[in-house]
């Protein structure tokens, strides 16, 4: 058996609002309406508050690394606030490439389904609640059956 994540009671219905490394943070609420403290301030790292949540919107947080850069930092970063990023000016988080490939580039509003399969991409890995998890037969261990 191998333990994987079920994305689709959530995955196509929450986009990215948030990034804190090393979680990152999910609404349903549009990206105009979502809030939290400070989102209106640059540098986010040192004034933003979480994004507010309430019962009727639940945030979803999931944990995740690989080999990100945050707006501020590597070649051509700058200091941002949330309400710039989740604008679009900028990406969350994004990879540089040195040698080969194209970088990955994740933006304000991608679903929760994109996200983990662009963390994929730059070769992270995304974690997620343990009751997402679904055991699904491994392939290796399924036998055909022959006739004679």
């Amino acid at each position: 058996m191998i333990l994987g994540v079920n994305l689709d009671p959530v995955g196509d219905d929450y986009r990215l609002c948030f990034v804190r490394v090393p979680w990152a943070y999910f609404t349903r609420v549009a990206l105009d309406d979502q809030w939290g403290e400070h989102w209106d301030k640059a540098p986010y790292q040192l004034h933003a508050g979480l994004p507010d949540s309430s019962g009727i919107h639940p945030i979803l947080k999931v944990a995740f690394d690989g080999p990100f850069f945050a707006p501020e930092a590597g070649r051509n970063g700058h200091s941002r606030s949330v309400s710039e990023l989740n604008g679009g000016v900028a990406p969350w988080l994004r990879t540089e490439s040195y040698f080969h490939g194209e970088p990955v580039r994740i933006m304000a509003g991608v679903t929760l389904r994109q996200f983990h399969l662009l963390v994929s991409l730059a070769g992270g890995t995304m974690y997620g609640p343990i009751d997402w998890g679904v055991l699904y037969p491994d392939v290796r261990d399924v036998t055909t059956a022959h006739s004679d």
